[in-house]
């Protein structure tokens, strides 16, 4: 099973990785995270040398990137937790909160 999991980078969704890969070890898991301030890299560093790990920095507006990414990977499944989650930053700019949630 191909799985590609939208802000894996995240605190929620680096955690669904983890249990996914150590509970499913034959599925492959595609992160796909565009590492803005709620996304952070280095969370992801005991699965970045799994076999059936990948990691991917893009953004979920980009279709182009998108759409490349799923004729690359064909995922039978995808898990969205890409989001704008801090209130206080929607007061500034509410407009990215519609684009990535």
């Amino acid at each position: 099973m191909n799985i590609i999991v939208t802000g894996g980078a995240g605190f929620i969704g680096s955690n669904f990785i983890f249990h996914m890969l150590a509970k499913h070890p034959a599925y492959r898991i595609i992160c796909l995270d565009k590492l803005t301030y709620a996304g952070n890299l280095s969370t992801l560093k005991p699965v970045m040398d799994k076999p059936n790990f990948s990691f991917v920095q893009t953004d979920i507006c980009d279709r182009e990137a998108v759409d490349k990414l799923f004729e690359e990977e064909h995922p039978d499944i995808v898990v969205n937790f890409a989001a704008e989650s801090h209130v206080d930053r929607s007061i500034e700019n509410p407009g990215i909160f519609l684009q990535t949630n």
